[in-house]
């Protein structure tokens, strides 16, 4: 049986306003994060140019996924982070050491890899 946990993304603008959305998981391979904002699709739309500056999970314990896969606009930018680098007992999470930039209008996929 897959167990769900939930996270959040906080997407840092250009002008300093945070786009933060939150997302259900599976603990599925290959399954992809719904993002709250869209209706529970995979698919979030960036508002404004900026970086992904942190993502949090509501977990503190690894379940069977190992890796995470970021894709943007449908192309797999080769980022893997593991999920244990998301959990909030991390003060210096994946996305807090390593912003991605991110262009306005873009689409953000966050994969499972287990």
């Amino acid at each position: 049986m897959a167990t769900a946990f939930y996270g959040t993304i906080v997407i840092k603008g250009d002008s300093g306003r945070q786009q933060v959305d939150r997302f259900s998981h599976t603990d599925v391979s290959l399954a992809y994060a719904l993002f709250d904002s869209q209706g529970a699709t995979g698919l979030l739309p960036v508002k404004e140019s900026g970086v992904i500056s942190d993502l949090i999970l509501n977990i503190t314990a690894a379940g069977t996924t190992l890796t995470f896969k970021l894709i943007i606009d449908g192309v797999d930018t080769g980022i893997r982070w593991v999920q244990s680098a998301s959990f909030p007992t991390i003060n210096n999470r994946f996305f807090v050491s390593n912003p991605v930039r991110v262009r306005a209008g873009q689409t953000i996929q966050i994969q499972a890899i287990t």
